[in-house]
């Protein structure tokens, strides 16, 4: 027998609203906890994960129809029930105001509610659905986050403040690498989402991870497909020597290529953000655009302590000090944080790979690498994002940038300019989207 999955009530005020986005299509077979629909109002955002594993059918699709609450959007039919036609929409339910009676109301997770939840009969860290996905995603260990929600419910807001204070997120690290079928030259890569027009390509800096990104696009109504990729000796990337930005650029061409993407804007941050300005100028890819928060090669000093202690840091005491040079403001890197990135430092494998990319790439305390004649050589719309108080990379040599760049200086503001101004960043991203043609 299908399970209905019903409207429901987001708020004491609203008696109906509308469905903001639909992550599944109609005849999708979802696992349990899978997001199926956002909704967004002026108050919060709520998102209805699957109850259980099933077939989708979907009876409201629209995203401007009024849907009234408790009124059934769609139907899910577990294993071997059979996916029958859609019949016409149930009438709403006259027990609107006790959301208990619906199937979905036990799986909402709105960023301004605390809904409690029974304590996990396994043991388990007490969280919502959706926290306990999106921690899944990036790889966090629920037991690090603490909760916002009574009795100590890790909630969405949890696990985005968790991602948004990171450089990285702790737990994606690979213990073992396993060759990869297709060769060397193709790269780890993540869909963060899937949606319509030109793709942002996302690529981090140096010791990061594609995880970079999700603290960013988390909770948004971004419309377009988000592809995260780990650089080389990054990430779940293999773990391999490359000698220049050009060996970097073609291994990422070749991972697109698999992707089936032809045209792309492309968003780097730091090291990320210099293979993104020699993507483009290769040509190989029809980049329509270029987002560069914090971009290395545009001179050559680099901080030399952070580059040589931070991917050796392994206690608790010798990591915090490096993460806090990121940032301009310490309370932005979370205690959740400093200690995922000790516990990713047990993987040694990775952290020596990350020291031999450094001292090739920032031989004697210095950027050997440089972007300004590929940057001015460039015909496309180029947004440089940066932090006046950067640590890592001096905000001094922005001046070198040629005058065909436009720079967004921010103050109060470090290394990373997608976590401490998140917002602005977002609006420059969606500007740059919005000037380029799909």
């Amino acid at each position: 027998m299908a399970t209905e999955i019903l409207y429901p009530k987001v708020s004491l005020e609203t008696n109906s609203g509308t469905i903001s986005r639909w992550h599944v299509k109609d005849g999708d077979e979802v696992k349990q906890g899978q997001l199926l629909f956002e909704i967004d109002n002026d108050k919060t955002v709520v998102e209805v994960d699957a109850p259980h594993a099933g077939t989708v059918k979907i009876l409201k699709s629209s995203t401007t129809d009024e849907i009234e609450v408790g009124q059934s959007v769609a139907s899910l039919f577990a294993k071997g029930d059979a996916v029958r036609a859609a019949p016409a929409a149930s009438a709403p339910s006259t027990l609107q105001n006790a959301p208990e009676t619906a199937t979905a109301a036990a799986n909402i997770s709105a960023a301004t509610t605390g809904t409690p939840v029974n304590s996990d009969r396994n043991g388990r860290a007490i969280a919502t659905p959706l926290a306990r996905r999106m921690a899944n995603d990036a790889g966090i260990d629920l037991s690090l986050i603490d909760g916002s929600g009574p009795g100590g419910r890790i909630q969405k807001k949890d696990v985005i403040a968790a991602l948004e204070s990171v450089p990285s997120a702790p737990g994606a690290i690979v213990a073992s690498r396993q060759p990869r079928s297709e060769g060397e030259s193709i790269l780890n890569a993540v869909w963060l989402r899937k949606g319509e027009g030109t793709p942002l390509v996302l690529l981090h800096g140096f010791a990061s991870d594609h995880n970079n990104w999700r603290g960013l696009f988390a909770g948004t109504q971004w419309q377009q497909p988000l592809l995260a990729i780990d650089l080389p000796s990054h990430g779940a990337s293999p773990l391999v020597a490359v000698q220049d930005l050009d060996a970097i650029a073609a291994m990422i061409e070749a991972t697109l290529k698999m992707f089936d993407i032809q045209r792309a804007i492309l968003v780097g941050h730091s090291f990320g953000a210099a293979v993104s300005v020699r993507l483009a100028k290769r040509g190989n890819i029809d980049i329509r655009a270029l987002g560069l928060f914090s971009p290395a090669g545009i001179g050559p000093e680099i901080n030399v302590g952070f580059v040589q202690s931070f991917v050796r840091a392994k206690s608790k005491e010798s990591v915090t000090p490096w993460l806090h040079e990121l940032v301009h403001n310490k309370a932005s890197i979370s205690e959740t944080f400093i200690n995922a990135v000790v516990q990713q430092r047990e993987d040694q494998q990775l952290s020596d790979a990350m020291i031999v990319f450094s001292e090739h790439f920032f031989a004697d305390g210095t950027q050997t690498i440089s972007i300004l004649d590929d940057l001015a050589s460039l015909e496309i719309p180029v947004r440089v994002i940066y932090g006046k108080q950067d640590r890592i990379l001096p905000f001094r040599y922005t001046r070198n940038l040629p005058d065909n760049v436009a720079l967004h200086a921010f103050d109060a503001c470090g290394h990373m300019p997608h976590l401490e101004k998140r917002g602005p960043s977002l609006r420059i991203l969606a500007e740059v989207s919005a000037s380029v043609a799909n």
